[in-house]
């Protein structure tokens, strides 16, 4: 995410000033043209916006004058940047630093340049270092653009490519409250931007989509921001439920990176794409888009992203069974990342490589190839663990999970030992949310995945994960669920059926989960038995609770699509929580009902009507103001056909007349 922004304010000249008549006239057409420029590369329009920095550059050359030169030269170098061309960009804005004032806008802009040219050409080192002098001359100035914009350029040019992501969260926190704080509009979605990405990559799904609806409102059409928003919007919806609009989310973004020339978001995309193609079961094409990232990677001199790039294309070549061109495309992107210690890419290529060998090993024995997967796997765990990322296991965990539970027991101490330290970090890495569908029928998904409903039978494991549901806190004691499961077994016989049915639930939650490994949803200790709901989890009775509390009685009526459990509707003890979810459903269509009476809507009142009467036939609140909306529609059968369906159900069912006010309403009707 090596985005990096313009900066309209660099010449340190403000086009408004009351400086500017006193200006020569060929200093107001240099500020007009580099002023010109930045306004064209934010829209887009890089190119554009490098002709007119050019001319700039042409007249303040011809002008002799520094500060105007050292500005025309920073704008330069600044669409050159954007456009790859890091090496003439760090001659320009080494070449401005010689004609700039000691402390000066100038000055901040050219050295934040290098910086990010050196990022662009791996050296993190160097990037750091120019970024933080920036930031003094900044800070001393009191320059909040160029204060803003380095802040983050460290997040997304040195902190993300080491993978320290809680810095490059902090650097970019900072510097989004700057440009909302100093009413900095253009500049929010940059660190918007990195912030979702990292969001993503680090398995916080819920914030990283909180973070692209607020970008949402910080974008240009056809901008790079909007580039952006389109490729991070669509590598969320690859992870979740409408994977199948990615890749029209990543043609809008190619459209923009096409038009603007963004060398990283031009791989970022075709990265994307890759892995898309690559779920979808087309290898052949996943290799292909990673092979053209990895060709705009190269060609702009971008380390990183070149890393990047030959892992996705490792996993294409991989899917495709050409595991000699995966294992050389993964150590080739060690060798591209190891001088950067881009610590977090390096764990994924260690880690896939490890996989890989591993794999080979399962084919053919052989002890130089063992040491071989033992050391990737060595080096893989060692950056997880240092690096505090283990939800790279959980997003890998078809890879993960087997080649853990196999090093667990290495002869190799060293080994063991990591391992054991990666398992235990693991643990606290939470498990894709659960969304969990109640009201009228039982359906469970795990991310994307929808848990088959043959696999809750096994065991009662459903019956314990819906007795869970319900429990207080998630929360019940063993001897509860005897009680409630097998009332009728021996205690002996019912204790087994316990532990069975707490391990089908395990496996049902997390089929590929070693059997070492503690579950995430479940822990059964102390004679109590915990269902553990991740962070994002949805439950459909739960938000219908929320709706009555709140008194939302339309998005109530709405989510209730019928009885709580209808596969338990013996069961005593969801017979409570059944009983008060539907009674509150009958509340909510009546409160609907009415007031789509009152303000002359009679459809909707009469369907809110029927909707209570399915719950319950002989609701005569339903009946007397289903009766008032046919009347409004001047369907006089059909009020009389409702009465008498009412009186005949309450006859039949409870031996009773309807209330006296609904039988007086009838009476009108028939003119008595």
């Amino acid at each position: 995410m090596g985005v990096d922004e313009p900066l309209p304010g660099c010449l340190g000249l403000n086009p408004l000033s009351s400086r500017e008549n006193e200006m020569p006239p060929h200093t107001h057409k240099i500020t007009a043209l580099t002023q010109k420029s930045y306004a064209l590369e934010q829209a887009g329009e890089i190119g554009a916006a490098l002709q007119l920095a050019r001319q700039a550059l042409e007249r303040a050359r011809a002008a002799g004058m520094p500060a105007e030169l050292a500005a025309a030269l920073v704008c330069t170098a600044h669409s050159l940047h954007h456009l790859g061309h890091y090496g003439e960009a760090r001659d320009l804005a080494e070449e401005a630093l010689t004609h700039a004032a000691p402390i000066s806008r100038t000055r901040a802009d050219a050295l934040r340049i290098l910086g990010s040219c050196a990022h662009e050409t791996g050296n993190l080192e160097a990037a750091e270092r120019f970024y933080h002098l920036s930031i003094d001359v900044a800070r001393q100035l009191g320059y909040h653009r160029a204060l803003q914009s380095c802040l983050h350029s460290l997040s997304a040019c040195v902190y993300i490519p080491r993978g320290q992501f809680e810095l490059a969260l902090a650097a970019d926190e900072e510097a989004l409250r700057l440009a909302l704080d100093r009413d900095m509009a253009e500049m929010v979605w940059f660190p918007l931007a990195t912030m979702g990405w990292v969001y993503w990559v680090t398995g916080r799904r819920a914030r990283a989509l909180a973070i692209v609806e607020q970008m949402s409102h910080h974008v240009q059409p056809g901008s790079l921001a909007e580039g952006y928003y389109h490729c991070l919007r669509a590598d969320l919806a690859q992870d979740g439920q409408d994977p199948d609009s990615a890749p029209e989310l990543y043609r809008r973004a190619r459209a923009i990176a096409e038009t603007v020339g963004d060398p990283g978001l031009n791989a970022e995309l075709r990265v994307g794409l890759s892995r898309y193609h690559r779920a979808a079961g087309n290898p052949s094409a996943a290799y292909d888009w990673a092979d053209d990232a990895l060709t705009i990677a190269q060609r702009a001199g971008n380390r990183d992203l070149q890393g990047w790039a030959l892992i996705e294309r490792a996993r294409a070549a991989w899917e495709k069974d050409d595991l000699a061109a995966a294992e050389s495309d993964l150590k080739a992107a060690i060798a591209v990342l190891r001088p950067m210690q881009a610590n977090f890419d390096l764990a994924r290529a260690y880690f896939f490589l490890a996989a890989l060998l591993h794999q080979l090993l399962d084919k053919a024995q052989n002890g130089q190839r063992h040491a071989e997967a033992e050391s990737a796997w060595l080096a893989a765990a060692s950056r997880i663990v240092s690096g505090g990322y283990a939800f790279l296991l959980e997003r890998e965990r078809a890879l993960a999970f087997p080649l853990l539970a196999a090093h667990l027991d290495s002869d190799a101490s060293d080994v063991a030992n990591v391992s054991a330290r990666l398992l235990t970090q693991l643990a606290s890495v939470p498990p894709p949310p659960l969304r969990v569908h109640t009201l009228g029928r039982f359906e469970v998904w795990q991310g994307k995945r929808l848990i088959e409903e043959h696999a809750w039978r096994r065991r009662r494991a459903g019956e314990l994960f819906r007795l869970l549901l319900v429990s207080p806190s998630w929360t019940i004691s063993r001897d509860q669920v005897l009680e409630a499961l097998w009332p009728n077994k021996s205690p002996a016989s019912a204790r087994s059926l316990f532990h069975q049915a707490t391990s089908a639930l395990r496996r049902v939650l997390e089929p590929d989960l070693p059997d070492r490994f503690p579950s995430r949803y479940l822990t059964v200790e102390a004679g109590q038995v915990a269902l553990h709901l991740p962070t994002g989890s949805w439950v459909d009775f739960m938000i219908f609770e929320e709706h009555v509390k709140d008194r939302d009685w339309e998005a109530a009526l709405a989510l209730y699509q019928g009885d709580l459990f209808p596969g338990d509707l013996y069961a005593d003890w969801a017979a409570a929580w059944r009983e008060w979810l539907k009674q509150h459903a009958i509340q909510a269509a009546l409160v609907v009902a009415r007031e789509a009476l009152a303000m002359g809507n009679p459809d909707e009142a009469l369907s809110a009507c029927h909707r209570a009467l399915a719950l319950e036939p002989w609701q005569e609140e339903a009946v007397l103001l289903g009766m008032q909306a046919c009347v409004a529609q001047s369907d006089r059968a059909g009020a009389l056909r409702l009465y008498l369906a009412l009186e005949r159900s309450l006859r039949e069912d409870l031996g009773i007349a309807p209330q006296e006010k609904v039988q007086r309403y009838y009476r009108s009707l028939l003119g008595k």
